[in-house]
């Protein structure tokens, strides 16, 4: 593989009426990685990691509302399972008919449903430091309907905060979501525009708004049981409690390997990516379905 191949390239796509951005590593004719970034990152939350993964095309997507795609139109909403029809969409058009799953965070929660719905399609599902959100309790139905309803049927989008600088923006981020610094840049690329007065968000942000609704365990287990490719959860140290709140339901999953990597929640973005390409590399060489068909 030449290093020319492991630089990214940046593409656009016009998906269900939409422009999606994505960027991508890697040769055509190597097995394809379909990688979901987290909430509010981009595309470039793969930038330290994908040119690592040597021997296949890893394909990330900017998802909707986030990077540069576009956002959805004022009919559209943000729930986790909005992004499926677009995934089904892009995969489609770009002719994968069975590909490696990789996510981050929510990207990892994405990741899962798209296993689930697309059994056989997908060969193996990785997922970074991310699962499915702690089960929610059908009691509050009612209230998290009114969350929506409220913010999408009364609330216009904000406007975008103007930053003076990109340091600020920056600085702003970080202290926010308790993200590395050195992560952030690498996001700002695609996540931050210039405009009068200095830079902004291009984020849609409602990303912020409430859930229809959410995930109760009994779905959360179906989720888990409908996976049917080998499966990674690669958890970063620190942030371990994460699947605390999850007691029991990765039971539900008919394969899944478990590993721990030292480090903070954007891990993959910094000094531990080495460690977690080797990881994802080794559970590719003996868990992967790709060569199975």
């Amino acid at each position: 593989m030449s290093a020319a191949a492991r630089v990214p390239r940046n593409h656009t796509l016009t998906v269900r009426g939409g422009r999606l951005a994505w960027r991508e590593w890697g040769a055509a004719h190597e097995p394809p990685v379909l990688a979901l970034h987290g909430w509010l990152d981009n595309a470039a939350s793969f930038d330290v990691l994908a040119p690592l993964l040597e021997g296949c095309r890893v394909i990330a997507p900017d998802l909707p509302g986030h990077g540069l795609s576009d956002h959805r139109g004022p009919e559209g909403s943000y729930n986790i399972w909005d992004d499926l029809p677009d995934l089904v969409a892009f995969t489609g058009a770009l002719g994968l008919s069975r590909y490696r799953l990789l996510g981050h965070s929510r990207g990892a929660a994405i990741a899962t449903l798209l296993a689930a719905i697309e059994g056989d399609g997908v060969s193996s599902l990785l997922m970074l430091d991310g699962l499915a959100a702690p089960p929610f309790d059908p009691a509050g139905t009612v209230e998290q309907l009114r969350a929506f309803a409220h913010d999408y049927g009364r609330r216009d989008p904000r406007e975008a905060r103007v930053f003076a600088s990109v340091e600020e923006a920056m600085d702003a981020r970080a202290r926010a979501s308790g993200t590395d610094a050195r992560a952030v840049a690498m996001l700002v690329t695609r996540s931050l525009e210039a405009c009068a007065g200095g830079f902004r968000w291009r984020t849609d942000p409602r990303l912020r708004y409430a859930s229809a609704l959410k995930f109760s365990e009994v779905h959360v287990r179906a989720v888990f049981a409908g996976v049917v490719a080998p499966s990674l959860l690669v958890l970063a140290g620190d942030t371990r409690a994460r699947l605390d709140k999850l007691p029991g339901l990765t039971d539900a999953f008919r394969d899944l390997r478990m590993e721990e990597i030292p480090g903070s929640h954007h891990w993959h973005m910094l000094e531990a990516a080495p460690a977690i390409a080797a990881c994802i590399q080794e559970f590719w060489r003996n868990r992967d379905q790709s060569q199975d068909h």
